[in-house]
């Protein structure tokens, strides 16, 4: 884990950053979706319903306190952008400790031009919310890997706890760290007993905020599993806001590309936990996304680790391929902008 001794400062990553803003304010005074305009009137509910409200609670209180200064699209919509530039600026560090630094610069772009994270960013939705506090909460966890300071892991179950205010369903990212944990428990074993411990406040939480839910899940959703074409044209919509079949098609087809090369690149999981972080944190939520629950925070929540195998993928490849698949994506990005 030496390679988030250094950690990446904000200047070297300004112009995605700043890219990423351009981008998340742009029509923001849009009418209100359907979608929306049910936040804001869930978020109209008394405080001490909300709070125990099953759905992003966290993220409803905090747009009832943001809607009671002002109702215009403008103004609701600018707290998912605080909250998603808020996000993006601590995703560096998540993305050099998963890929080290030569994927690091590959990955922010990815990000900071990938048309479904932006369109989550610039919505009152609760993906940027989320998308914050699982950043938060993997920095906070790769951090206590390198240096094993308490510190670390008090911040990894403050925004573990906030990760399940957002919605319940984030408590598979710490079943993933348990899981990675357990199977690299050699490697780390000076830090396993403060880390079981810590997991007794989020599974707490979880079992008093969702306990319910997840029985209903296991007796009834689980078995409604999404269709093959669905779930594809679904996976197609991470790389393309556009409903078209065949440009979903296509631009699932290249992302699926890049992070089946980047898997490749992590053939070698069993050696490295930071691979085996990337492949687990890539494939759990995206496995619940497509398959059962099309919830967008599951996805939005994966994305530093599928841009961060993307960014592997295409470093495999001499530099003619670089260039061409990063030109598909440029197409791919620029063609859906172009048609929003």
């Amino acid at each position: 884990m030496s390679d988030t001794s250094a950690p990446p400062t904000l200047r070297r990553f300004w112009v995605p950053i700043a890219v990423f803003t351009g981008l998340s304010v742009f029509g923001l005074r849009q009418p209100l979706s359907v979608t929306e305009a049910v936040f804001l009137t869930r978020s109209e509910l008394p405080l001490g319903d909300l709070l125990l409200f099953p759905y992003s609670p966290l993220y409803l209180v905090l747009l009832r306190l943001w809607s009671a200064i002002s109702s215009d699209p403008l103004w609701l919509r600018l707290l998912g952008v605080f909250l998603g530039i808020g996000g993006f600026a601590l995703v560096p560090r998540v993305l050099r400790g998963l890929g080290g630094v030569h994927a690091t610069a590959g990955a922010m772009w990815i990000l900071a031009l990938m048309p479904f994270f932006v369109d989550q960013a610039r919505s009152i939705t609760p993906s940027a919310l989320a998308f914050l506090c699982t950043t938060a909460a993997i920095i906070c966890f790769l951090e206590f890997l390198r240096a094993g300071e308490l510190p670390w892991i008090a911040g990894w179950v403050v925004a573990t706890l906030m990760s399940l205010f957002v919605h319940g369903g984030l408590y598979y990212l710490a079943l993933v760290l348990c899981l990675a944990m357990a199977f690299y428990r050699e490697r780390y074993h000076g830090r396993q007993r403060v880390w079981w411990l810590a997991q007794i406040p989020p599974l707490t939480l979880f079992a008093v905020l969702s306990g319910a839910q997840f029985e209903h899940f296991i007796a009834h959703r689980i078995a409604d599993v999404n269709s093959i074409a669905a779930a594809a044209a679904q996976w197609g919509m991470l790389a393309t806001q556009q409903s078209a079949r065949p440009w979903v098609l296509s631009s699932g087809l290249l992302l699926a590309f890049l992070v089946a090369s980047g898997l490749y690149a992590c053939r070698a999981l069993h050696r490295d936990l930071r691979h085996g972080l990337v492949v687990l944190g890539a494939g759990a939520p995206c496995v619940i996304w497509l398959a059962w629950l099309p919830h967008d925070f599951y996805a939005v929540a994966a994305l530093p680790f599928l841009a961060t195998l993307a960014s592997m993928g295409i470093r495999l490849y001499p530099l003619w391929g670089r260039q061409l698949l990063w030109s598909a994506l440029a197409v791919t990005y620029a063609f859906s902008y172009w048609f929003a």
